[in-house]
């Protein structure tokens, strides 16, 4: 297997576009190959994943490169094995099925590979985990045979002290996703940051990208996806974090706000606006706790409007409804912030 997923690495990185699909089909000799060549659609993303996978690798440093290198090769290997029912690599030829599962696997590849990207001034790479395992539950792998977890997390490709401190920070952050959305489980092994096996009911993605960067700020964006087989639909949310550039560390809720007690001034704030956007579909619990939920600076981001507040499905509104932001303008925050908000978080 081992032997194969090498091959096909190497195919990705150097045969030329102008073929079908990015390797020579008359060398296809897996299954998971002769896939890509049998079906156009599969030729085609296959094109656009090795374009995909070789801007990624462009100006990257020898250790940002294995890293990539190193999720490219996990890639291939969960991709042989994900459309399957039994996590194993499918024999014989790929039913049409299980075409449009690689399909879509393929494009989320080249999303992930997306994230390597220079922004801001700084070449961020992605760090990528992945898992695939047969569902061994009776009464939850009726259309889901097998099941996935897939983390991506983001560091800066430079030898310095900023980025140490960046890249320390989104390590945190990736342990910190340790707890799973509606399931007491462990997402990596103990003290490790390797997926850990076992829990075969469940679909999960944590991925953490740059939202935005700004003189004083970078500022990433994890959304987790969660389904457990059977359910009638997944859950999914999104949290910010906030990477002090000039003092080389995690923004605290004190960097913006002054105020004493400004906690249940601002809370009010937005439960107040909260209710006026949704009217009707106001579903909070109690003003006591959307408010506190509302001084989590993991719910943060910042536009020039104002400081914009996210709540996760059923957190204000229904799952229909979807996530919602409220957005608090900075003259409403003037008694509560710091003299120099703005130019902190925005520009």
């Amino acid at each position: 297997m081992i032997r194969a997923i090498l091959a096909v690495a190497a195919l990705l990185l150097l045969a030329p576009l102008a073929q079908a699909a990015s390797f020579d089909c008359g060398k296809a000799q897996t299954s998971f190959e002769r896939a890509v060549c049998d079906h156009p659609d599969l030729s085609d993303r296959d094109e656009v994943l090795a374009q995909a996978y070789a801007t990624a690798l462009g100006g990257l440093s020898p250790a940002a490169s294995a890293q990539v290198k190193a999720g490219q090769h996990s890639w291939l290997d969960y991709a042989s094995r994900v459309c399957s029912d039994d996590a194993q690599p499918i024999k014989g030829d790929y039913t049409d099925d299980q075409a449009q599962c690689l399909a879509g696997e393929f494009t989320s590849r080249i999303t992930s590979l997306e994230a390597s990207r220079m922004m801001g001034g700084y070449r961020f790479y992605p760090v990528e985990r992945y898992l695939v395992e047969q569902d061994t539950d009776p009464d939850s792998n009726e259309f889901n045979k097998v099941a996935t977890k897939h983390v991506l997390t983001v560091r800066i490709d430079r030898d310095n002290d900023l980025a140490a401190a960046f890249n320390a920070m989104t390590h945190d952050m990736l342990l910190a996703n340790d707890v799973q959305m509606g399931e007491d489980a462990h997402l990596f092994k103990t003290g490790s940051d390797e997926l850990a096996t076992g829990d075969t009911s469940a679909d999960i993605d944590v991925t953490t990208t740059v939202k935005t960067v700004t003189t004083h700020l970078i500022t990433l964006v994890t959304d987790t996806y969660w389904y457990g087989h059977g359910a009638a639909h997944g859950n999914y949310g999104s949290s910010y974090d906030h990477f002090l550039i000039d003092q080389k560390r995690p923004l605290r809720a004190d960097d913006i706000f002054a105020a004493k007690g400004w906690e249940k001034t601002f809370g009010q704030l937005v439960v107040d606006r909260a209710k006026a956007e949704l009217a009707d579909e106001y579903q909070g619990d109690t003003d006591e706790s959307v408010a506190t939920m509302a001084a989590d600076p993991a719910r943060w981001s910042f536009t020039e409007e104002g400081l914009v507040v996210l709540f996760n499905p059923y957190e204000v509104a229904s799952y229909a409804r979807g996530s919602v932001e409220v957005t608090v303008p900075w003259d409403a925050l003037a008694d509560l912030t710091v003299d120099n908000v703005q130019d902190l978080t925005v520009y």
